[in-house]
């Protein structure tokens, strides 16, 4: 679980810093609108995760969790 969601906010870190960068030349934005970015990219981030987690914890037998989390690791390269 941890991996997955600190691959996914290190990616979301990246994008956002480069997006910020952009956005703050641009003497129009707002620190408040760009806290809205950042709050868009989390959000974005928790809904693409909450179904490979559902998926996870759905999970019936420790097998069965054992290989999702072997799938996701796979899927996201979280090795």
């Amino acid at each position: 679980f941890n991996q997955l969601h600190e691959r996914a906010n290190m990616f979301r870190t990246e994008e956002l810093k480069k997006c910020t960068r952009k956005l703050s030349q641009n003497d129009n934005f707002t620190d408040r609108e760009l806290e809205a970015v950042e709050r868009l990219s989390r959000g974005i981030v928790n809904k693409m995760l909450h179904g490979p987690m559902s998926h996870l914890r759905k999970a019936e037998s420790v097998e069965k969790k054992q290989a999702a989390l072997s799938e996701l690791s796979s899927m996201f390269r979280l090795d």
